[in-house]
């Protein structure tokens, strides 16, 4: 079990991805147990893979829709319905709203299934007055 846990340490120097996460959590107060927003994390490091990115699957409505998992060290309790935003390392946010719970079967880290499913917003400037 030593391996994983150097391992545990090592893997995070090999993710160049930032990760924001944030959600819903219950909160005591007194007597009583209330919800409220919360920062599960900020800067984190990890790593995104694209597991579905299909163009035969892009419709021609500008939807930007694809699934993809978020590999991160086991410290972070990622809960389902968080919203997950990653930096990518050229600067690029983007923004996660559906997510799983995370699964930390692994010693080394979790996984989270994500959806990217919005509207694309990105327009291009080709010369062509598509700007």
């Amino acid at each position: 079990m030593n391996g994983f846990k150097r391992m545990a340490r090592v893997l995070p120097t090999l993710w160049h991805d930032r990760v924001t996460i944030s959600g819903v959590r219950e909160v005591k107060d007194g007597p009583f147990t209330t919800t409220e927003d919360v920062t599960v994390c900020k800067d984190r490091p990890a790593k995104v893979v694209l597991s579905g990115l299909k163009t035969s699957e892009q419709s021609f409505f500008g939807t930007d829709a694809y699934d993809a998992k978020l590999i991160i060290d086991n410290g972070v309790k990622v809960a389902a319905g968080d919203l997950i935003t990653v930096t990518d390392q050229n600067s690029v946010v983007t923004e996660y709203r559906r997510a799983s719970k995370g699964y930390t079967g692994y010693a080394s880290h979790q996984e989270v299934a994500m959806v990217r499913d919005e509207k694309a917003k990105e327009v291009v400037n080709d010369g062509l007055g598509n700007d």
